[in-house]
């Protein structure tokens, strides 16, 4: 087996960089016969795996994962896209379809009470991350947002999550940042 490393320069070496501080661009050949190079921001991918079935007892402060899913986003044309491992939702209108977005990170959202209908059941101070994904997107103006979608509710007499496939109607209205 032989091992062989390779330099990255230009536009390559920038769109590896290891943080979303900055779009990554292309550019693309002028349109129309211009002389100018037009740059085009690279859709941006996330992914994150979140908590959404899991056991624990009354008064407990702690949860035991049974399942878990893999979520993954993407900003891509303006839009922001998340596939919850059955189909891509379009979660463009939960921030609002004025505005062009172009980066998107995934994150399990830190949670103090059990999501999704569990009315009266807390995991007091477990600040366990479970049955809610975190989805922080920029827009093109600057400004970045979050909100928290709920992936998991309660059922067999509140003693286990199942999964709740991503809808807009189970995100927080967004934060801004």
């Amino acid at each position: 087996m032989t091992c062989a490393s390779v330099a990255l320069s230009g536009a390559v070496a920038a769109s590896a960089a290891t943080t979303n501080t900055t779009p990554a661009t292309q550019a693309t050949a002028p349109q129309g016969g211009g002389d100018a190079q037009k740059f085009i921001p690279f859709p941006r991918l996330a992914a994150t795996n979140i908590v959404t079935n899991f056991t624990f007892a009354a008064g407990a402060t702690t949860i035991t994962p049974t399942a878990t899913r893999a979520f993954t986003g993407s900003a891509r044309r303006g839009h922001v896209f998340v596939n919850d491992g059955n189909a891509w939702t379009d979660l463009t209108p939960v921030f609002g379809n004025s505005g062009f977005y172009y980066d998107i990170a995934l994150a399990p959202t830190t949670s103090t009470a059990v999501p999704g209908g569990a009315t009266g059941v807390t995991l007091p101070g477990t600040g366990a991350p479970a049955g809610q994904v975190r989805v922080t997107v920029r827009r093109a103006d600057g400004a970045i947002l979050r909100s928290d979608c709920t992936v998991s509710s309660l059922s067999g007499g509140g003693t286990l999550g199942a999964f709740l496939p991503l809808a807009t109607a189970n995100c927080t209205a967004p934060q801004t940042l």
